[in-house]
C-alpha cells in the first residue's frame, strides 16, 4: 500500500514514529530516578524505576512485532527459517556487543564477584532466573542488576518470533489475549505466596507489558482504524491515568506494599501502549511534539547504552573512583545515590552512551547491514 493510502486511512508510513525516542528517554530517566534516588520523597510517590521499565518493555514489544509482522508476510517469497534466523542475527548484533563488553568490565575489574561466580547465566541472558533459584535479591549482581531485565527480552524474543513467523495470525491473537491473566496471575500469586522478587524477575510477570505493545503492532499493521477503535484507547488511557494516580495516592497514604502490588503495572502499560497506538495512527501529535525535543530524542536513541552502562558508572566509582582518587585528594565521600551523584552520574553515562553510539554501536550496525540485510 503507497504512502497516500496509508494517510487516508489514518496509519503512519512504515517507519519512524514520532515521539518513541522521547518516550525512551522518559523511560531510562525514570530508571535513573529510581537507581540514583535525587530526591527520597520521590520514591514514596511512585514506583519510578518499575514505571519506566515497563515502557521500555511496551515500546519493544511493540517495535519487535512490528518488524515481526512485515517478516510473517514475506513467508511466501522467502523460506521461514531464512527469514528467522535474519531475526535472530540482527538482534544479537542489536543487543549483545555492548552488553558484553560492560560485562567483561565488570569482571575484569572486579566489581562484583557474584556476577563473576554467575557469569554463565548472564551470557546466556538467563540471570534473572539464578538471581531467584540462587540469589536472595536483585540487588545482589550490584552493577549488573538492571540487566535481569533484558534477559526477559531475549526469552520473549525467542518464544515470539517464531509464533508471529510460522503461525497464523489467530494464533498471535491467542498468545497475546493468554499472556495478561497468566501475568497478572503470576504476579498475584507470587505475591500471596510471598516468593519475593520472583513475581516480576521471572519471565511470566512482564508478558502483560510485552504483549500490550506487540497487540498495538498488531492492530496497526491491519491499517484499519475505527470510530470504536479509537473510542477504545481513549477509553484505556483515561481509566490508566485515573488508576495510576489512585494508586500513587494510595502508595502515599498507605505505603508501598499496596502500590507495588501485581496490579501497579497495568495502568502505566495501558498509557504507554494508547500514546503509542494514537501516534502510530498520526494522532496525539502535540504529545508526539513535545517528546520529539531534541534532547529527548538525542537520549532516546541513545538509551540502550545507558541503560547498560548506568550502574556500571555507578558502582565504578563507588569502588574505584572515589576511594583511589576522589576521596584522598578532595574528600569526597563514597555514595550510590544522592541528589549530586544522580546529576553527575546522569551525566557521565549519557556521554559514555554518545560515545559508546557513534563509536561502537553504529559501526557494529554497519557489519550488521552487510550480514543480515533488512527485508522491511
Amino acid at each position: 500500500m503507497d504512502a497516500p493510502a496509508h494517510r487516508e486511512l489514518g496509519i503512519e508510513a512504515r517507519g519512524r514514529i514520532r515521539g518513541l525516542d522521547g518516550l525512551r528517554a522518559i523511560s531510562l530517566l525514570l530508571v535513573l530516578v529510581a537507581h540514583w534516588q535525587p530526591i527520597p520523597y520521590l520514591n514514596k510517590v511512585a514506583n519510578w524505576g518499575r514505571g519506566g521499565l515497563l515502557i521500555f518493555f511496551v515500546i519493544s514489544g511493540f517495535l519487535i512485532t512490528r518488524i515481526l509482522v512485515d517478516l510473517a508476510r514475506q513467508r511466501r517469497e522467502v523460506e521461514g527459517l531464512q527469514l528467522i534466523k535474519g531475526f535472530y542475527g540482527r538482534r544479537f548484533f542489536r543487543i549483545q556487543p555492548i552488553y558484553y563488553l560492560a560485562l567483561a568490565f565488570v569482571i575484569g575489574i572486579g566489581l562484583d564477584d557474584t556476577v563473576r561466580e554467575d557469569v554463565i547465566y548472564h551470557i546466556f541472558f538467563v540471570q534473572n532466573l539464578s538471581n531467584v533459584l540462587l540469589r536472595s535479591d536483585i540487588g545482589t549482581y550490584g552493577p549488573a542488576a538492571p540487566w535481569w531485565s533484558l534477559a526477559v527480552e531475549e526469552q520473549f524474543y525467542l518464544f515470539w518470533a517464531p509464533v508471529v513467523i510460522f503461525l497464523r495470525p489467530n494464533a498471535w491473537k491467542i498468545s497475546l489475549l493468554a499472556a495478561f491473566p497468566l501475568a497478572i496471575g503470576w504476579r498475584a500469586f507470587a505475591w500471596w505466596a510471598d516468593l519475593g522478587q520472583a513475581n516480576v524477575l521471572v519471565t511470566l510477570g512482564n508478558l502483560d507489558s510485552l504483549a500490550a505493545g506487540a497487540a498495538v503492532a498488531i492492530i496497526t499493521s491491519t491499517r484499519r482504524v475505527t470510530p470504536t477503535m479509537l473510542r477504545c484507547f481513549t477509553a484505556i488511557m483515561l481509566v490508566g491515568i485515573a488508576a495510576l494516580c489512585l494508586l500513587s495516592l494510595t502508595e502515599i497514604s498507605e505505603g508501598t506494599l499496596i502500590f507495588r502490588s501485581s496490579f501497579n503495572d497495568v495502568p502505566v502499560y495501558m498509557i504507554a501502549a494508547s500514546l503509542i497506538f494514537f501516534w502510530a495512527i498520526g494522532r496525539a501529535k502535540t504529545a508526539a511534539k513535545v517528546m520529539e525535543n531534541p534532547v529527548l530524542v538525542f537520549i532516546g536513541k541513545r538509551s540502550y547504552g545507558g541503560y547498560v552502562y548506568h550502574q556500571v558508572v555507578n558502582y565504578t566509582f563507588y569502588f574505584v573512583v572515589t576511594p583511589l582518587w576522589l576521596e584522598p585528594n578532595f574528600g569526597f565521600q563514597r555514595q550510590l545515590h544522592g541528589f549530586t551523584e544522580f546529576w553527575v552520574f546522569t551525566a557521565i553515562t549519557l556521554l559514555l552512551a554518545a560515545l559508546s553510539y557513534k563509536y561502537i554501536e553504529q559501526p557494529i550496525f554497519g557489519l550488521r547491514d552487510r550480514i543480515y540485510p533488512s527485508t522491511r
